[in-house]
């Protein structure tokens, strides 16, 4: 069971070459400082295509919504673009390392199908094969929920919140010794809130605690 992460540079022609390839340039980093924080394997390395459009293997389906949102984070924080993000959950098979993109399974479909389905109320959206139940739908659902949680960070907000993504047991008083400069412990209380943090770890949480290969089972 994997998870697969589509996405698109938004806005991708409003930017230069020079702003695309640091865009792509930060995706990687990302996806790698992540994974090293969260202890989760990504298939390959994101893999590029149609020049702004991006794919991603995670091999632990349970991390596939915070590794979303902290590749939106640092994009927003770091260089004040974003990127439309769809997560597909399900079986893959035929996986070209070197290619994500070339390869193939149910996580793929899904993730591209609803990619290309996503309308422009939403920058973020995913599925799950019809056997999860009624969990197919409200799986979009919860996710449309979340990209209007984000839809208003600003810049600041992004970083604190790319911060407490990688942090093991993010309090407060964490994130605030792990910024440079250092900041007070109720200014990133106050940034947090803001940002819908709190509203946004429930989804994370459940998304983590979720047995994701035993609830979409071959069947």
């Amino acid at each position: 069971m994997y998870s697969v992460l589509t996405g698109d540079i938004i806005a991708s022609t409003e930017l230069s070459k020079a702003q695309m390839s640091m865009a792509r340039d930060t995706l990687i980093e990302a996806a790698a400082t992540f994974c090293t924080a969260r202890q989760c394997t990504i298939t390959g390395e994101p893999d590029f295509f149609r020049g702004d459009a991006w794919q991603i293997l995670l091999a632990e389906p349970a991390h596939a919504l915070a590794l979303a949102l902290y590749i939106r984070a640092r994009l927003r924080s770091e260089l004040a673009t974003d990127t439309r993000v769809s997560i597909g959950i399900g079986l893959v098979h035929d996986i070209h390392p070197d290619r994500i993109t070339l390869s193939n399974g149910e996580a793929f479909v899904l993730s591209g199908r609803a990619l290309d389905d996503l309308t422009g109320y939403f920058d973020l959206t995913g599925a799950v094969p019809e056997r999860a139940g009624m969990l197919e739908s409200w799986f979009p659902i919860v996710l449309h929920l979340c990209s209007d949680l984000i839809r208003s960070w600003t810049q600041r907000q992004a970083e604190l919140i790319a911060a407490a993504l990688v942090i093991k047991n993010p309090t407060h008083e964490r994130i605030a010794q792990s910024l440079k400069p250092k900041v007070v412990k109720q200014s990133v209380t106050d940034t947090l809130r803001a940002a819908n943090w709190r509203a946004l770890q429930e989804p994370i949480n459940a998304f983590e605690e979720t047995d994701w290969s035993c609830l979409l089972a071959n069947v």
